[in-house]
């Protein structure tokens, strides 16, 4: 098999992935979101990981940008919900590791 075989997007997406998962607090975000499946609001995280409502949602801006969360809109609240097809592709076992 020769390195031409890999898709560069396949990189790119790699790439953005591990730069995401390279900052503690958005590893302990997906930690969160991986337990508690149900009504992920940024008040609701922020609340049990002590962060406020603007930093969760920069967080979670970085992890929708990996693939790696969707974010859902409803009203003035932001939901975010994991990608597990992100992580069954890239990152097979790593949810399971948290």
């Amino acid at each position: 098999m020769t390195i031409e075989q890999y898709s560069l997007k396949d990189d790119e997406k790699r790439a953005k992935i591990f730069k995401a998962l390279a900052e503690v607090k958005r590893i302990e975000m997906i930690r969160y979101l991986h337990i508690h499946r149900e009504n992920n609001t940024c008040g609701s995280i922020g609340e049990s990981m002590g962060m406020d409502k603007s930093n969760v949602s920069y967080h979670l801006k970085i992890l929708y940008e990996a693939d790696l969360v969707s974010v859902i809109r409803n009203g003035q609240n932001k939901k975010g919900q994991l990608r597990e097809d992100t992580f069954s592709e890239f990152l097979p076992g790593f949810l399971d590791s948290l």
